[in-house]
């Protein structure tokens, strides 16, 4: 018995904000909506390869049962750090880049619409020369 990794993260957000947030999914993290299960509720499943690694419920009442406000952050494994960095540029998304050296990584923090903080992190990848702070 073990555990593998993570299945998705689940989002909840109103009727109004789905379209913002699908949108802020798929064109800013390059996620792409698919197959979902039957539920009593609307929402998507946003697919990275072939993973639903996030889920959006529509709920409009909260709060919301299950929850207790200790959602920190999203990780996701990336490459192309350059390229990641002039894509938020291009969409002005205001994010933080934090370097470290041991192991060596860089990670990009932002937040989706409903303020859900994202952290893009990226093994092996630095800026140079190495730089931290808020951008852009």
């Amino acid at each position: 018995m073990d555990v593998s990794g993570i299945n998705h993260i689940n989002i909840v957000v109103s009727s109004g904000q789905f379209p913002d947030v699908v949108a802020f999914y798929e064109q800013i993290i390059g996620l792409r909506q698919g197959p979902r299960a039957i539920s009593k509720r609307n929402g998507a499943w946003l697919y990275c390869h072939d993973s639903a690694i996030i889920h959006l419920s529509v709920v409009e009442q909260p709060p919301y049962r299950g929850t207790n406000g200790h959602f920190n952050h999203v990780a996701l494994t990336c490459t192309g750090l350059a390229d990641w960095i002039r894509h938020l540029d291009q969409h002005q998304i205001r994010y933080d880049i934090d370097y470290r050296p041991s192991p060596e990584m860089t990670l990009l923090f932002f937040y989706d619409p409903v303020n859900v903080r994202i952290e893009l992190n990226f093994a092996g990848e630095k800026l140079e020369p190495p730089v931290s702070g808020n951008y852009p």
